[in-house]
């Protein structure tokens, strides 16, 4: 089978074969990628192979189709990844206080149409981050983040998430409205400090 990393083709080494899985492949394949990136995309094929089916591929003999590999820069990606999680939760921003104005108005329909908007957002932000510390192997317990750490700091979200989702199952529009009004600017300080500590172990003060 065809190796391709970055469209060049890879050489097997003496062990590697036909009937090598693809998890044995994708392990060596790793240590031929040049220093600072990582792999972000695996096909096989016209399969693109990522979570559970890269899971279950990874014992898959590698056969005769074609194993296209793509790689990144780490920390450009991460940069990125940082960038468009600081954009979309600034965006979010001036969002849950006007989402409580509609709750205190009596636009109760159309309020909590607007919160599951939101509440999809933060899911997308939470798993993008969790990627990104997985990608950078980052231990959030020694990660400072004001006088928490970055675990501290996703608890606490994660709380506040779960008062939210209480007062909407209750159906206490007051508490819901109170908690977005006035718990969720402290939420949203915090998650920026949280990404510009991270963006501090990306890219370090004084270092190019």
């Amino acid at each position: 089978m065809p190796v391709l990393l970055d469209h060049r083709p890879l050489v097997l080494i003496q062990g590697l074969t036909d009937e090598s899985t693809i998890g044995e492949v994708l392990k060596w394949a790793g240590t031929r990628l040049p220093e600072g990136r990582i792999l972000v995309k695996i096909q096989l094929g016209e399969r693109v192979l990522e979570g559970a089916a890269l899971t279950e591929a990874r014992g898959e003999p590698l056969g005769e189709g074609t194993l296209r590999l793509t790689s990144a820069d780490r920390k450009e990606l991460s940069l990125t990844m940082l960038g468009k999680l600081a954009a979309l939760i600034d965006w979010l921003m001036p969002q849950h206080k006007d989402v409580a104005g509609m709750l205190e108005r009596g636009q109760t329909q159309a309020a909590l149409d607007r919160l599951k908007g939101i509440l999809s957002a933060w899911q997308e932000i939470q798993a993008a981050y969790g990627n990104l510390v997985k990608m950078l192997e980052l231990p959030l317990k020694e990660l400072p983040v004001r006088e928490l750490n970055g675990e501290a700091v996703l608890e606490e979200f994660c709380r506040q998430l779960g008062e939210i989702q209480t007062a909407l199952h209750n159906r206490d529009f007051v508490l819901l409205a109170d908690i977005l009004q006035y718990e969720m600017d402290g939420a949203m300080a915090n998650w920026m400090a949280l990404l510009e500590a991270t963006l501090g172990v990306v890219e370090p003060a004084g270092v190019e």
